[in-house]
């Protein structure tokens, strides 16, 4: 399945969620807590890192690196906000050329954005837990960075077309994250109902906090059309191991 659509083929837009619970994550629902993307990003840019302690005696040519810590992942993606009336915030480009829908202004776009990303929750004392889904690609964490540029006016100096450069850090339940350490922890031994709606993806996201995992699953289980799940049949979500997460 293409990462720009559904199974069917339709636009699936880019969704940000605050997460009320981090062992899953948990999405809120309502649109306090939600953003979807205008237009989806062009490209999504993932990150990783490996410390080393580079420690070398003088008057040597190298070193025998020995590993410190894995540091988190990031994410990193540009996302759009037009307020020209061309898009009027419908999933189809174009759908309001002719002017008939109303046009949400760039300004109030980007409060709903920082609302959902940026904003600080003053029951947790820091900024919220999200939760990145496009399509099948699910990530968790919490933003690093934004960078805003306006790039399109009206003659009063409003702007009528923005981009923000965003960088998002990965999280991971302290939990889950000694769990995938242990790799074979009993903790993640499961066994789920299919019900309507689920993809396995989705399904391994939940269990092991990684969709990456859904292939894996697929071959324990024996499923050969893994995107067409059958609601009531049951699956095993086995334990973690080394070779399910190289």
């Amino acid at each position: 399945m293409d990462i720009l659509t559904g199974d069917e083929g339709e636009l699936t837009k880019l969704k940000i969620s605050v997460c009320e619970d981090t062992n899953p994550f948990k999405p809120k629902t309502g649109e306090d807590f939600v953003y979807e993307a205008l237009i989806n990003p062009e490209e999504i840019k993932k990150s990783f890192r490996i410390v080393y302690n580079k420690t070398q005696a003088n008057g040597t040519t190298g070193a025998d690196l020995k590993f410190v810590k894995q540091i988190p992942g990031s994410l990193n993606l540009e996302l759009l906000f037009d307020g020209t009336g061309v898009l009027a915030n419908d999933r189809t480009f174009g759908s309001n050329i002719l002017g008939a829908a109303e046009v949400e202004s760039v300004t109030k776009q980007i409060e709903r954005f920082k609302k959902v990303v940026y904003d600080f929750d003053s029951k947790k004392h820091a900024p919220n837990f999200l939760q990145i889904q496009w399509g099948d690609y699910i990530f968790n964490g919490k933003l690093s960075n934004i960078s805003i540029t306006y790039n399109l006016f009206k003659p009063d100096g409003k702007p009528l077309r923005a981009k923000a450069s965003c960088e998002f850090i990965a999280s991971i339940n302290d939990d889950l994250r000694v769990a995938k350490e242990r790799k074979n922890s009993p903790d993640l031994t499961h066994v789920r109902i299919i019900k309507d709606g689920d993809t396995l993806p989705l399904m391994a996201h939940k269990i092991y906090g990684d969709s990456s995992y859904y292939l894996e699953i697929a071959r324990v289980n024996r499923l050969i059309n893994f995107r067409n799940l059958k609601a009531g049949e049951k699956i095993f979500f086995p334990p973690i191991k080394k070779s399910t997460n190289e």
